[in-house]
């Protein structure tokens, strides 16, 4: 099944996101009305939290599954990637607007978040990725609309949006390079960081990251989806995918160590706090999901999903670290999130997951599952071979 009929709107699951989406939403209203201060545990000695961790960071680089997977199809016609193209764009659109929600909370005025469409600082590397986001987003959902006109019935539209799908695609791809590594870029003002985490290459390890992290939460919710709402898994184009992520993997650690190297910032390594959520971020949650996709197991749903979920626990972990973590050394104090800080986390991302599967139920986001198989095909999973 493609089009979704199968899918219960109302299954414990789903109401349970339901709920911890309107916690989120809850939150919202009460930093609205009363401030940071009621709802977070930031403060002027440590203002970037757990919601700038997972806004800038996090969420917008799950998003760069979109812009690799249609680069992928549209521009480098690789048409065995077809069938997830569609999911891809998907969560990217729902990344960048749960970060879009995020980052209008986290700030301390919300309404400050319109200022840059008319105060210009083009000097400031923010203010590029502000622009960046919002004409990202605006992309994104233009890519995604032909779903919603052919869920609609309007042909005229989905076909005049196939006129300009190209130029869409690579706008977005030059989008998605520009503020994917500027937001890594912006940490070379900040030497006070705990030296593992302060490199020069810290835009370029930002962007690769982010795309390892995107294709990776793309497998793993496109074969969980699958499963759960008994659609085609093709595990040979997942596995595909896997490939990809394991090479994008090796090129991130390569990087990462040579530059480490080279600047003599691995001597700050010590077996402390610091030394050991290196190690949990590079080995565990990296270096380990490299290697098993690099082997036979990428080609088994179980363990694909077993791998990509290290990639984006440890490419959470790496926001963390550079984010909030790393300026441990620089900040008077400790830091740890409030109940309303996780809840709003947590509510936002369960929130979205709601939307996929709406999306999922009303419109042809699986559509293109069988593209490639021999016509009149029924199998329920398609395995690697």
């Amino acid at each position: 099944m493609s089009n979704g009929q199968n899918i219960s709107l109302f299954t414990k699951w789903s109401v349970l996101q339901i709920l911890l989406g309107l916690g989120a939403l809850g939150v919202l209203a009460a930093k609205l009305i009363y401030g940071l201060g009621t709802v977070t545990n930031l403060s002027d000695n440590w203002s970037w939290g757990l919601w700038v961790a997972f806004d800038v960071g996090v969420y917008i680089a799950v998003a760069a599954g979109g812009f690799s997977l249609a680069a992928a199809v549209y521009i480098f016609k690789w048409e065995s990637l077809r069938p997830l193209v569609k999911p891809a764009i998907l969560i990217a659109l729902l990344g960048y607007t749960i970060g879009a929600i995020g980052i209008f909370t986290d700030l301390g005025r919300s309404i400050a978040i319109v200022h840059p469409i008319w105060m210009w600082q083009p000097s400031s590397v923010m203010f590029e990725v502000s622009w960046c986001v919002m004409a990202y987003l605006t992309v994104l959902f233009l890519e995604f609309s032909p779903n919603i006109f052919k869920a609609l019935k309007a042909e005229t539209l989905a076909r005049i949006q196939h006129f300009f799908l190209i130029p869409l695609v690579i706008f977005g791809i030059v989008l998605s390079f520009l503020h994917q590594s500027s937001l890594g870029a912006l940490f070379l003002i900040t030497p006070d960081q705990q030296p593992l985490w302060h490199t020069p290459l810290m835009g370029y390890l930002f962007l690769i990251s982010a795309i390892a992290a995107g294709l990776a939460v793309l497998v793993f919710f496109y074969i969980l989806a699958s499963r759960s709402w008994k659609m085609t898994l093709r595990t040979d184009v997942a596995s595909k995918v896997g490939l990809g992520i394991a090479w994008v993997l090796a090129l991130y650690l390569v990087a990462r160590f040579v530059e480490l190297g080279t600047t003599g910032n691995f001597s700050a390594f010590e077996l402390d706090t610091f030394g050991w959520l290196f190690l949990a971020e590079v080995g565990l949650f990296m270096a380990l999901p490299m290697f098993l996709l690099f082997t036979k197991l990428r080609k088994s749903a179980n363990w694909l999903m077993f791998s990509t979920s290290l990639v984006f626990l440890g490419v959470v972990l790496n926001r963390l670290n550079v984010l909030v973590i790393s300026h441990a050394p620089a900040r008077v104090g400790s830091y740890f999130p409030s109940a309303y800080e996780i809840l709003f986390t947590v509510g936002i991302i369960a929130g979205a997951m709601f939307l996929f599967r709406l999306a999922v139920k009303y419109t042809p986001v699986f559509s293109d599952q069988n593209a490639g198989l021999p016509e009149g095909s029924t199998q329920t999973e398609v395995s690697a071979s």
